[in-house]
């Protein structure tokens, strides 16, 4: 890794990376509590769109760089092989940025589908022990992604929807790869579990599943706004189970299939304390 490459990563992951937790976020400004010493009201500010930093305490600044030969007092090359260690590889360290100017978070149709295989890379591997996903052999949705976008190429995690189209999940990229669709994936079942992503699905396959071995279908909206268009589907069982997020949009949701389907059953009492199946989950699993 060079010195350019390594000033277009995001400042903000090599905090996360390095366990400083951010208090709260203004909009292109992010604020830690200052890593040089110990304060109670952050003073530590992280420009996302310039991807620069400033510490208001010692009135000193810049990027990455010379944060890292500040804070943990490495020479330029020390520093450099640092980034490339905590970062798994510069493909990785350019993904936010890249991603998130072009997409936001959005639909995107200006991806080149290079090729799909069966998960491999460690990073991506690694990226789903930390979310306590480690049963993936048997999910064809499930694949290694690797796609172009402008002369540049990327890899990531990704989860195939009706329409074909590609969920992308990696440690700087959350988009949609070709047309937003659900995910129905049928085992002959009187009983369909709803979820809103495809993380929370692969948490109730590690978890929930391996505890029950229930024969059950499964429906991962990728969006729970798409819920709509799911009538049809939900329309055919005998039992609906809800496992939704525990947030507005969840709520409302939830609330909304359970008027109209008697046979529905909120299951997030399971996970009531965290946002999500997968939160509960990564909370909750012993090492």
């Amino acid at each position: 890794m060079n010195i350019e490459k390594a000033k277009q990563i995001p400042i903000e992951e090599v905090l996360k990376k390095m366990n400083f937790k951010p208090s709260k976020t203004n909009g292109f400004d992010v604020w830690f509590i200052s890593p040089f010493r110990d304060e109670k009201t952050p003073s530590f500010k992280v420009n996302t769109k310039i991807n620069r930093w400033y510490d208001h305490g010692i009135q000193k600044g810049g990027n990455i760089i010379d944060f890292l030969q500040l804070n943990n007092n490495l020479s330029i090359s020390e520093t450099l092989k640092y980034l490339d260690n905590l970062t798994d590889g510069v493909i990785f360290s350019f993904q936010k940025q890249e991603l998130s100017k072009s997409f936001n978070n959005e639909v995107t149709n200006e991806i080149e589908i290079i090729k799909t295989i069966g998960i491999q890379h460690y990073a991506l591997k690694d990226y789903l022990e930390k979310r306590k996903i480690h049963l993936i052999d048997n999910e064809p949705n499930l694949v290694e992604i690797h796609y172009q976008l402008k002369e540049k190429k990327y890899f990531a995690i990704g989860f195939k929807n009706k329409s074909q189209g590609f969920e992308i999940r990696s440690k700087y990229a959350k988009i949609c790869i070709g047309k937003k669709d659900i995910t129905l994936i049928e085992n002959r079942s009187d009983t369909i579990c709803v979820f809103e992503g495809f993380m929370d699905y692969l948490s109730y396959r590690n978890s929930i599943y391996q505890l029950e071995e229930k024969n059950c279908d499964y429906l991962i909206l990728n969006s729970v706004a798409l819920i709509n268009k799911c009538e049809t589907i939900l329309n055919n069982y005998k039992a609906i189970e809800l496992y939704l997020d525990n947030d507005k949009p969840g709520e409302k949701y939830t609330a909304e299939i359970l008027s109209v389907y008697k046979n529905a059953i909120d299951k997030r009492g399971l996970y009531l304390k965290y946002k999500d199946l997968n939160d509960w989950l990564i909370n909750t699993s012993e090492e």
